[in-house]
Parts: C-alpha cells; sequence; structure tokens
C-alpha cells in the first residue's frame, strides 16, 4: 500500500513539474534592439527540462518596455534604451493581446523593466536619491538639500526663475539682456574690486561715463560744479 501511495505521489509531482516547464514568471534579460516603446529581449539562463536536457530561451519579440509614471501617464521619467542592456523580464498572467483567453504565463505575453545595477560611481550611496547619467548626476538627500553635477554644462529654457534665497556664483557671471535689481536696505550692490564699463555709465540719468562735461570749471583751488 505505501509503495502504491508513493508512486502515486511520484506521478502527480511528475505531472505537475512537466506543467510548471512550460510556467514563466520572472528571467534576467538583455535587450537585442528597441525601437518605440519596443524591445527584442533575449532570456538570460537556459530552460531545463525533466530528462536533463538544457536549451537556450528563444528571442522574445515586440515586448513593451514599462517605466514609472503617475498622473495618468502625463508625467514620469525614462532613459535611453541601447542594445545589451539589461531588463528584468515579466511574463503576463493572460494574454496581452487578448486573443488567448487561456494562456498563461507564455514568453509571448512579456514586458520588461530596466535593471541595470548602479553604476560604480553612485551604487555605494544607500544614502541619498540620485537621477544620473554618466558622471552627471541630481542627487537628493534627506536633509532637503540638492545637488546637480553637469559637466557638460546646465541649460534652463524657462519665461522666468526664481531663487527666493541667496544666490553665490564662484565663476564668470555674463548677463545678455541688461540687469534690474532693488533691495528693502537700501544697497542694491556692493562690489569690491576693479571695474571695468564699456559703453555709457548713468547715474540717476545724468552721464557719468568718459564723455561727461563738468560746468563751473575755474582756475585755482575751487571745485566744477555737478555733472551735466
Amino acid at each position: 500500500m505505501a509503495e502504491t501511495n508513493d508512486d502515486f505521489i511520484s506521478s502527480l509531482k511528475g505531472m505537475i513539474n512537466s506543467e510548471l516547464i512550460d510556467l514563466n514568471t520572472s528571467m534576467d534579460g538583455v535587450v537585442v534592439s528597441y525601437n518605440g516603446g519596443l524591445a527584442t529581449v533575449k532570456p538570460v539562463g537556459k530552460k531545463r527540462f525533466q530528462d536533463g536536457d538544457e536549451l537556450d530561451f528563444p528571442p522574445i519579440y515586440n515586448v513593451p518596455v514599462r517605466w514609472p509614471s503617475f498622473n495618468g501617464g502625463k508625467c514620469g521619467f525614462k532613459g535611453p534604451i541601447k542594445a545589451g542592456d539589461k531588463v528584468q523580464v515579466i511574463f503576463g498572467q493572460q494574454a496581452k493581446d487578448g486573443t488567448d483567453d487561456q494562456r498563461r504565463f507564455d514568453l509571448s505575453d512579456a514586458y520588461c523593466f530596466p535593471a541595470h545595477n548602479a553604476t560604480a560611481a553612485q551604487g555605494g550611496n544607500n544614502e541619498d536619491t540620485i537621477l544620473y547619467f554618466g558622471s552627471a548626476y541630481i542627487k537628493l538627500t534627506e536633509d532637503g538639500k540638492m545637488e546637480i553635477n553637469a559637466p557638460g554644462g546646465c541649460k534652463t529654457i524657462a519665461p522666468t526663475n526664481e531663487f527666493t534665497g541667496a544666490v553665490t556664483v564662484k565663476g564668470l557671471f555674463t548677463f545678455m539682456n541688461g540687469m534690474i535689481g532693488s533691495t528693502a536696505s537700501g544697497v542694491s550692490a556692493v562690489i569690491t574690486g576693479a571695474i571695468n564699463f564699456i559703453g555709457s555709465l548713468t547715474s540717476n540719468g545724468k552721464n557719468i561715463s568718459d564723455s561727461h562735461t563738468h560746468s563751473g570749471v575755474q582756475t585755482g583751488s575751487g571745485t566744477t560744479g555737478g555733472v551735466s
């Protein structure tokens, strides 16, 4: 009787295992090509059969690449997908095209998420939130600070930019369309060092550059009149 039960259990296990061979849940993959949100992905590893045989998984075509998004898809973030990128492949519980109600966890119902490990430069940082591309990054810290590293430069396209705190510029400060400022303290600007003006200089509507003149000029120890 015990042998009969053992045989039954062994047969049942064999039947379950044979069904599980075609059940796909998740696996690592490598992007072969990418176009318009769809990737061709080569799963990593081999498919193992009960008799010990192993076969490479075939490439999976037209795999949607999923990105974090919010507000009905109006906001989110993504990056450039390249051949050789690592992804995590997930297999749907149902046919993604709705053509087969009985299909479950099939290779043809795959989608994937980009799943590279962090670069060596950022992988050791377990304290901050980081958005990075090569050596460039935007870092948010727990204490509310933001750090931007942009070796190639930083360009802002906006009709206005507002800063509510102090601004310190350590490099050359250049403006092209004028500069207007005011302050509640009555001191608009304090500059230490030499100033080189190219063009006219006006104070309260009067030209005080090298082309201005003085009235009331006289010899001796007297002083000139005001700027005219």
